[in-house]
């Protein structure tokens, strides 16, 4: 049996199941040599191989399953019983008895013909067929982070099984680097996308298409890999250059090991700052900074108020009896430093309790203070709202009975009149 353990962007994230099949195993798989310090206590009498396939490694006794794993050219080709070679020698055979596994290139291949890539991902590979060969009659735990992909190795390790008979596993998932980056920054998810930006078999144009797609269609963008391999930026380049032909004001997180991030618009990100292992998060229309943290408006919804002048206000709107444009009798113009128009004195959205356009709670006093709120008097988002209106109102009192209908069109208007 493998016990596939995602541990996450930190090994103290993973679940109580992960961590009592860690206890459960007989064996350890570091897949990619992530710190285990933190369960030394735990893996004291457990067989763990880690970081010790080089290219001399000789055999390994393994009990009743003889494992060899190398690279040299030398490298011995017979077998018998239940051993397995994993290698890459050109004169390799692929003759094989019992229940040996034989892994290795194309007979013209050498991990030097076939890049860098190739030698890096050989190592992962053949820890892989390595923990899916001693899986028969142990119980192997193949640890792994999320550094090269979002959701950890579980894709690998069914596509590898499958070349096998009777492979037994279990996927125990973590705290995904999604969910890690987001608590981390507050709340900047709402519906979103989630794009490895360095995924070495996606094309630019392909690459380009996701993220326009998520531009385009208001998705916050969460992206993995923001910098390939040996600090790589052509991908983050590229994506550069959709947000500037987008827009490169939207607010942007980016999130580094033991909870560090910053936040800043797109166009002020500090580059220095994103290393191969950083998430970024890069919000929409409606995503905003509140205090330290970044949020994209979403549920929060508060029970409707209602003043005598409010009431008032709405009967004559109704009416068609309240201004229209700037009302330039009223003896408290401007009451807003970007007044455009007075249609709304009084909001049909309050109160919205979302502070992207404004808004702020007075503290310790449970009000809504709209003095800081420009959007609802522009023209623009102005005449938005009455159009939406007419589909609403039809009476004062369906600014109770429907105010989730209302926090609808304030939603829907928004995403129409904000840049």
């Amino acid at each position: 049996m493998i016990n596939l353990i995602n541990v996450g962007s930190d090994i103290g994230n993973i679940t109580i199941n992960a961590f009592n099949a860690i206890i459960e195993s007989d064996i350890i798989v570091n897949y990619d040599n992530i710190d285990l310090s933190d369960l030394d206590t735990y893996l004291k009498d457990k067989e763990i191989i880690d970081n010790g396939l080089e290219k001399s490694e000789s055999v390994e006794e393994t009990g009743d399953n003889e494992v060899i794993i190398g690279l040299d050219e030398s490298e011995s080709e017979e077998t018998g019983g239940n051993e397995v070679i994993i290698g890459l020698d050109e004169s390799e055979s692929e003759e094989t008895g019992g229940n040996e596994v034989i892994i290795g290139l194309d007979e013209s291949e050498s991990v030097e013909e076939t890049g860098d890539i190739y030698s890096k991902l050989e190592e992962y590979y053949l820890k892989m067929e390595l923990a899916i060969s001693r899986s028969s009659d142990k119980n192997v735990a193949l640890i792994c982070s999320n550094r090269r992909n979002i959701y950890g190795i579980a894709n690998l390790l069914i596509q590898m099984s499958s070349k096998y008979n009777d492979v037994e596993f279990k996927i125990y998932p973590a705290v995904s680097p999604i969910d890690y980056s987001s608590a981390v920054l507050g709340a900047p998810l709402n519906d979103f996308v989630a794009i490895d930006l360095n995924n070495p078999i996606v094309s630019e144009k392909e690459l380009k298409n996701k993220i326009k797609f998520a531009l385009k269609n208001d998705f916050v963008l969460f992206v993995h890999n923001p910098i390939g391999d040996n600090g790589d930026k052509v991908n983050f380049n590229i994506l550069k250059e959709v947000m500037d032909d987008f827009n490169d004001e939207l607010l942007a997180g980016i999130v580094n090991e033991s909870y560090r991030y910053e936040i800043s618009r797109f166009n002020d990100i500090n580059e220095e700052s994103i290393r191969e292992n950083s998430t970024l998060i890069i919000g929409n229309k409606l995503t905003y900074k509140l205090e330290d943290y970044m949020v994209t408006s979403s549920d929060y919804i508060v029970k409707p108020k209602f003043i005598s002048q409010n009431i008032d206000f709405f009967e004559r709107y109704l009416k068609d009896e309240t201004p229209k444009g700037l009302d330039y009798d009223c003896e408290y113009l401007p009451c807003h430093k970007a007044l455009e128009a007075c249609d709304f004195c009084y909001c049909p959205f309050y109160p919205c309790a979302d502070g992207l356009t404004g808004g702020e709670w007075i503290k310790d006093k449970d009000v809504w203070s709209c003095q800081h709120c420009d959007w609802i008097h522009l023209e623009e988002p102005c005449q938005a709202v009455r159009k939406g209106l007419e589909d609403i109102l039809e009476d004062k009192n369906d600014l109770k009975t429907k105010h989730m209908e209302l926090l609808k069109l304030r939603r829907e208007c928004l995403l129409k009149t904000l840049k």
